[in-house]
């Protein structure tokens, strides 16, 4: 999706809900501190689970010790229908910025997807920098993944990956997903993957991204021309899965998301992308409650059904979220 200079410009201005937000909780300018973030991160999603509450009865909801290439225990937390017929498959990797975040983080959308969809979902965990350096967090979630495919129809997971099977992450998450999904193109796993979720991710800088495209990176050139993409481009896209991507407005990552995803449609790939101008990187966990934020939670839910081929209107979603409909 390929946006005029202005037209990027004017997503870039904030959104009056979110000036309004952050006129009633200031956001303190400190040196960046992991430990500090970590600790952030760990809170918000404490908060967000006992909002929650424990997972209904209809649902199993449990952690599973697998190994790493290096012989490394790690979790999964996998969530499944206590009983009816194997449903799709679907994993869900972290945001942190690649040092915080653990698979707590999404489980409201992996419930919610039991729920509507009758999907197992496996969040997955990886180490995390700087203690862990790169590319450390993506081979952690390959081997799970790995493991994920290899396991999907036993008794641990009891999926059916026929039915579908995607990926899916926020910021960290999706720059993961992102990489993970092109290398099921190199190595094939039990199962093939069927689409990918791809929220505020980050999948290129100016020396990756296609010389086609670079007008697009504004911070680099001011320049609304639309170039062609491609043969070599077009061809290594070509075999890419479905994606469904949410970009923010105002974050640094938009045109990220906004020319991979017009590399993709290029390439002949589905795509449906939601934009929300105005709004900062990820915004809707910690704006819940302004509209903004519900209407980017409702579209995850849409957007994971439009994935698995099952529609799921607007006001279903907002119900199962307890949002007002936006």
């Amino acid at each position: 999706m390929l946006l005029t200079i202005e037209e990027l410009n004017k997503t870039a201005q904030m959104h009056p809900q979110v000036a309004e937000f952050y006129q009633r909780y200031p956001q303190p300018q400190r040196k960046f501190d992991v430990h500090v973030y970590r600790a952030f991160l760990r809170s918000n999603t404490e908060m967000s689970l006992a909002r929650l509450g424990p997972a209904p009865p209809d649902m199993l909801e449990f952690y599973h010790n697998i190994e790493m290439r290096d012989g490394t225990s790690s979790t999964l937390k996998v969530f499944k229908p206590r009983c009816g017929p194997p449903g799709p498959l679907v994993v869900l990797c972290f945001g942190g910025g690649f040092v915080a975040g653990d698979h707590d983080q999404l489980t409201e959308t992996a419930r919610i997807s039991v729920q509507l969809f009758g999907a197992t979902v496996v969040n997955i965990s990886y180490r995390v920098a700087p203690e862990a350096k790169f590319p450390t967090q993506q081979l952690d979630a390959w081997d799970s993944v790995k493991w994920i495919a290899e396991n999907a129809t036993t008794d641990v997971l009891a999926a059916d990956p026929t039915k579908g099977f995607i990926l899916g992450g926020v910021s960290a998450g999706a720059a993961i997903t992102a990489a993970l999904s092109r290398q099921f193109q190199v190595d094939k796993l039990a199962h093939e993957l069927t689409g990918q979720w791809l929220a505020v991710p980050s999948v290129m800088d100016i020396n990756s991204c296609p010389v086609e495209y670079r007008n697009f990176l504004i911070s680099h050139q001011q320049n609304a021309n639309t170039p062609m993409l491609s043969r070599a481009v077009t061809d290594v896209m070509r075999d890419a899965v479905e994606t469904y991507f949410q970009v923010d407005g105002m974050d640094l990552l938009r045109d990220e998301g906004l020319i991979y995803d017009e590399m993709l449609r290029t390439a002949g790939v589905q795509t449906k992308l939601d934009l929300y101008p105005g709004c900062p990187h990820a915004h809707w966990p910690m704006m819940r409650g302004l509209e903004v934020a519900n209407k980017a939670l409702i579209d995850t839910i849409v957007g994971l059904g439009w994935l698995l081929e099952m529609d799921v209107s607007r006001e279903r979603a907002a119900d199962v979220l307890g949002v007002p409909l936006a």
